[in-house]
């Protein structure tokens, strides 16, 4: 629908009075909405950010006075394209995630749309109580978009889908009107439908299609039952044709709020539900059961159901490859066993079972054992972190299989089809002939158990060619969908990819009914339009088809994949395929401001999508202001480039954007001063240090910092009074080694040099009682606050000096020891990508971090003479330090020395380099830290806080007044 942009101020006149929400018409909030997780890209004409349901009422009684399309959405990881409307968008995740009660003993959850459904089962937990239907999106998929979409996942063959375990719902109808669906016995749904106004006139309207269309909805709905697509109304009917699947029997009732489930926002909006739920399995085991051809893999499913599991998933090779490339997953591989040379398998099947006891569980592990025979590769698993891994890899299976090819990504068209189990073989080996014809290869995972493989075709879109051949993938993919009784949507729903083939994979009778429902519900087609019916072509209105053509960008800093391929700037950004797994807020680091405001445009998706959108000509420029505004609470934390499953790089991007500003503009004195930082402390260290800090600490200068915009609330760090010296080794006697010790090039970093000596003296004593040879080469300053702010040009010429300095200890087999992992961590990741040489490869592949280099000579830690006093130690991980290291070896460093080591479970400490200092980010970088840092640090008063960034130990000191470690500082006092 097409809305006069000043009908459209008129609405937006009509309802900004009414609302306690916001209204954003901005050209960024459309940017940023324009997109999901699909292939499909369309700027709405707006975003509603509404506060409560009342807000929601009022622009959709407005709505109808001035003829605005209205879109409900969740977050946003549609794979169908459910969430792409050219209309008002209402983003109900900000405000709206209330659960709103939780009666246990009837195992009822009543719950506000905007709920994620890890965090409804974390509240769930107590009272042993779960939500059935899993999506792999768990940690940010919500209520209300399960709803929409029918949602379910590993477990649909025990727990069915949204819709078995919908209660009821309160929704607003198209026009405003409240209502309450919910289960009626015959005499109330005839009650119903003699009501008065709007509600009873969708009562009357759908009793009316249900006897026209009755036979349609019995003799033609699909029959395999883990259906999304279409319209529920074959849960309006006794129809004993149609399979109900593994949820509940029909009880003679009719409840409307199951039409609602899998509808996609077409028919009303809901603003509350009310969900049915099971009890939690006490226990559970994995068996991973490997194998050398994909199709074997799926020949072995049917017998494989029969041993009774509660849950079958599928990986292949593809997506196994792309999972040993990201840094976040690489490590929970261990269930993977490669076979004589190396190589990976073909195809794995996870086998699950679950049940009161362990017992119980390994019963079904030795069934699996004994059906496949004792040739069979089968990895168990029973212990519960062991398995986790197991489905953390499997939750990120998506963006893993849409990035095992970039740039050509696999599209999500056809991976939402179902069939019978015993047919599953046999569609996708036809699948593949199909495909072949065209010579298209696909990534191939997901639910095997339910007859449900999430099958990518690796497509490039921007060639016409390329479209055209989705579109007969697509197809062709339908027909045979139905000639194996199976269904094209069958837990993403129907959206752009599949709402067009409606019409010919349904009969013409039922797709009539649905026709009639959408305009019983919805008369004027203003509720998410063009989606379930009347669904414009699916090679229309693609994110990245043939007339996207994005500017490029010219920076010293590369971009390379996995291969060493420098991919570019635009490429790096179309590698974001907006899966949303940076919309997570419970786990991880990734995205500490978006766990903070919960705002799309602070999430690394939102930056994302803003720069290709400045890229591809949607807004402005890419250094216009609302690119700026989306990356102006990137704190640079490299998280993403770790937990991302399309290893998006936002610190990078954000680095390379920044020089790009800084052609058209002068940077400002507060970014000049925190990028020279280096310059400043070495010419203020020593002698004239105690004046320096004394007058940073005067009113005077505290109001100059506070004109500059830095934040007087923090104290700046104090320079040394007696920096640290290279001759400081020799003087500790560090550079004389037992025979046979390894020589160490500690590269002592700006921080550790002129404001924290102490940390490289610690360092220094616990390498000499290694036994290690130590020698402190001359400073040389790595960049890293110059890449920060964006001087790139700066930071290449002093990484091109570094290579010089370092090369030939990294050459004769030296490691490079750091201390601050930000530092050290700049030689591993961005001194190669400023200078390509072998050089610089040869230093980043000798850069050590301190906890890196003791955990490698665990032995020589192992033969110190610490101290017997047992101690706790709470450790903490720099963002750099667990997006491009380990957190393993911080354990073994300190567990080495006799700690006992418990991780702080936090992500960003929230000051990342000089964000936490800036006046107008001061208040986002105290709620980062409150998340989960300063709780943790509060809760272990009795533990040494361990934190090797010099960052995360200013915020632990700020936000809890208790004073944090460098790891060798903690190993240094455990000396003897």
């Amino acid at each position: 629908m097409q809305i006069e942009s000043a009908r459209l101020d008129e609405f937006a006149a009509a309802v900004r009075p009414r609302i306690a929400g916001a209204l954003r018409l901005d050209a960024l909030s459309k940017a940023l909405y324009a997109t999901d997780a699909s292939l499909y890209r369309e700027p709405p004409l707006g975003v509603l950010i509404p506060k409560h349901a009342d807000d929601i009422q009022a622009a959709l009684e407005e709505a109808g006075r001035y003829g605005v399309p209205i879109v409900a959405r969740g977050s946003g990881s549609s794979l169908a394209g459910s969430a792409v409307s050219g209309g008002l968008v209402v983003d109900t995740t900000n405000h709206l995630r209330d659960i709103v009660h939780v009666d246990a003993e009837a195992r009822t959850a009543t719950v506000q749309p905007g709920v994620v459904l890890d965090d409804l089962n974390r509240a769930l937990r107590p009272h042993g109580l779960t939500f059935g239907p899993d999506p792999a999106s768990s940690n940010r998929a919500t209520l209300g978009g399960m709803l929409g979409t029918n949602a379910t996942g590993t477990h649909s063959i025990q727990y069915g889908a949204v819709v078995d375990w919908t209660e009821s719902a309160r929704v607003l109808l198209h026009d405003g009107t409240p209502a309450t669906f919910g289960a009626l016995d015959a005499a109330a749904w005839i009650g119903k439908t003699t009501a008065g106004g709007t509600e009873g006139e969708v009562y009357r309207r759908v009793e009316a299609l249900l006897k026209v269309h009755e036979h349609a909805i019995r003799t033609d709905t699909p029959r395999w039952w883990r259906r999304a697509g279409g319209y529920r109304l074959e849960r309006m009917l006794e129809a004993p044709e149609v399979d109900r699947g593994p949820g509940r029997p029909w009880d003679g009732t009719r409840n409307l709020a199951h039409l609602l489930a899998g509808s996609e926002g077409t028919l009303g909006v809901a603003t509350e539900i009310t969900l049915g739920l099971v009890e939690r399995p006490a226990h559970a085991a994995l068996g991973v059961v490997h194998f050398d051809t994909r199709m074997g893999a799926l020949e072995a499913v049917e017998g494989i159901l029969e041993t009774g599991p509660t849950a079958v998933e599928m990986f292949d090779r593809i997506a196994l490859e792309r999972a040993y490339d990201v840094t976040e997953y690489a490590p929970k591989l261990h269930f993977v066993q490669r076979g004589p040379h190396g190589e990976i398998p073909a195809a794995l099947l996870i086998v699950e079972y679950s049940g009161a006891s362990l017992a119980e569980c390994e019963d079904g592990l030795a069934r699996l054992g004994r059906h496949l025979g004792a040739g069979a590769v089968i990895t168990e698993l029973v212990e519960e972190a062991r398995m986790a891994d197991v489905y953390a890899v499997r939750k990120v299976g998506l963006g893993l299989a849409m990035s095992a090819r970039l740039p050509v990504q696999a599209a999500a068209i056809i991976e939402d089809a179902a069939v019978p189990v015993e047919h599953l073989p046999a569609y996708i080996r036809e699948l593949e002939e199909a495909m072949a014809q065209d010579d298209v290869e696909a990534v191939v995972y997901a639910h095997a158990s339910a007859g449900c493989l999430h099958v990518r075709p690796f497509f490039d879109l921007r060639q016409r060619a390329e479209v055209e051949k989705m579109d007969r993938v697509a197809r062709a993919s339908a027909r045979l969908a139905k000639k194996y009784g199976g269904v094209i949507a069958s837990e993403h729903g129907d959206g752009r990819a599949r709402g067009a083939l409606a019409e010919a994979f349904y009969t013409p009778a039922l797709y009539a009914a649905y026709q009639a429902t959408k305009r019983a519900f919805d008369p004027t087609g203003r509720l998410n339009p063009g989606k379930i019916v009347e669904v414009p072509p699916l090679t229309e209105a693609l994110r990245m088809g043939p007339d996207y053509h994005p500017r490029s960008v010219a920076t010293a800093l590369s971009f390379p994949d996995t291969a060493g391929r420098d991919v570019g700037f635009a490429e790096a950004v179309e590698a974001c395929n907006g899966q949303g797994v940076c919309r997570k807020t419970d786990v991880g680091t990734m995205c500490p401001p978006f766990m903070a405001t919960r705002e799309e445009k602070d999430s690394t998706r939102g930056r994302a999508n803003a720069l290709r959108e400045a890229l591809s000509g949607g807004l402005p420029s890419l250094t216009s202001p609302e690119v700026g505004e989306a990356l102006d609470l990137c704190v640079s934390c490299k998280a993403c480039k770790a937990e991302c499953p399309a290893s998006v790089d936002m610190a990078a991007l954000k680095t390379a954007w920044l020089e790009q500003k800084y052609k058209e503009e002068t940077p400002s004195v507060r970014a000049r001063l925190f990028a020279h930082i280096p310059v400043v402390s070495r010419r203020i260290a020593g002698p004239l240090a105690l004046v320096a800090n004394r007058v940073n600490r005067s009113g005077l200068v505290r109001g100059r910092l506070a004109a500059l915009g830095i934040a007087t609330e923090r104290g700046l760090p104090p320079f040394a009074t007696n920096p640290f010296k290279d001759s400081e080794a020799a003087r500790l006697g560090a550079e004389a080694a037992p025979p046979g010790g390894p020589r160490v090039a500690l590269y002592v970093d700006t921080f550790g040099r002129f404001q924290e000596p102490s940390i490289p003296r610690a360092a220094l004593r616990v390498l000499a009682a290694a036994g290690a040879r130590v020698e402190v080469p001359p400073y040389r300053c790595c960049g890293r606050t110059y890449l920060s702010k964006g001087f790139v040009p700066h930071a290449e010429r002093l990484a091109r000096q570094l290579v010089e300095a370092y090369a030939p200890l990294a050459r004769d087999g030296v490691a490079i020891v750091g201390l601050e992992p930000s530092c050290i961590l700049t030689l591993r990741d961005e001194v190669p990508r400023l200078v390509q040489t072998e050089d610089a490869r040869a230093v980043a592949a000798a850069a050590v971090t301190f906890e890196e280099w003791c955990e490698a000579h665990a032995d020589r830690l192992d033969a110190i003479d610490w101290q017997d006093a047992p101690a706790d130690a709470l450790v903490h991980g720099h963002c750099h330090q667990k997006a491009l290291s380990t957190m393993s070896a911080s354990h073994a460093c300190l567990g080495a020395s006799g700690f006992s080591v418990k991780e702080s479970g936090a992500g960003c400490c929230g000051v990342a380099g000089s964000f936490g200092y800036e006046a107008e980010h001061y208040g986002v970088s105290l709620a980062i830290a409150e998340d989960r840092l300063a709780p943790a640090v509060r809760a272990a008063p009795g533990a040494v806080v361990v934190a090797a960034g010099t960052s995360c130990r200013e915020q632990i000191e700020h936000t809890t007044g208790r004073r944090a470690l460098h790891p060798a500082e903690a190993l240094a006092a455990r000396l003897r």
